[in-house]
């Protein structure tokens, strides 16, 4: 009766451990809830202003260490779909942006190129002494980086990122807009959960 206990047992193993894959591969495309927090080292963002079509004006905001860059969202196995919050305030302009963005990897390993790309809206408050008006645009985004996962749960990224805004609306019966744009290099830190 034991031979025959130990023989069915082994027989199930084959089973037990195709069932056991079967269930990680299963859980591979689970989402897991995501959050990522990080800083824009360098952004070479410019601003130009019309009226009517023509060129009145831009503005370069270059600067170092920028402002700072939150992510949430679910994790598919690597590829990231969530919400990226921007906030961004100047002497004239007050922007601010919800996007939906979407981070996919190249590859599965522990070094991982990716590309980037977000749409959402951004709403400006804008005010330069003699123009002021409140507008809402649609603003979109693409990159490219590397990440790094330092375990199943832990990673950093770093990238180059381009986003662009633009804005138009009627101010004294004159077509203004403000078109934003630029690059910036990033670098985050995310936690799967």
């Amino acid at each position: 009766m034991k031979k025959i206990s130990i023989i069915a047992a082994l027989a199930f193993l084959p089973i037990a451990s195709f069932a056991s894959e079967n269930i990680q591969e299963q859980n591979k495309f689970n989402p897991r809830f995501f959050v990522e927090y990080g800083i824009s080292l360098y952004s070479n963002s410019s601003t130009d202003y019309e009226i009517e079509g023509e060129k009145v004006g831009e503005a370069d905001a270059s600067a170092f260490n920028g402002g700072g860059i939150a992510y949430i969202g679910a994790d598919f196995d690597g590829v990231q779909i969530g919400f990226a919050p921007e906030y961004s305030d100047s002497d004239t302009e007050e922007i601010l942006a919800l996007n939906v963005r979407a981070v996919v990897p190249f590859m599965d390993n522990d070094i991982q190129p990716y590309v980037m790309a977000e749409l959402g809206f951004a709403s400006m408050e804008y005010d330069d002494g003699s123009i002021n008006f409140d507008d809402t645009a649609y603003a979109y985004g693409i990159g490219a980086g590397i990440k790094y996962n330092f375990n199943d749960n832990m990673n950093i990224k770093a990238g180059i990122e381009y986003q662009s805004m633009n804005f138009e609306t009627n101010v004294n019966g004159y077509e203004y807009s403000v078109d934003t744009s630029g690059f910036k290099l990033t670098t985050s830190i995310g936690y799967r959960f």
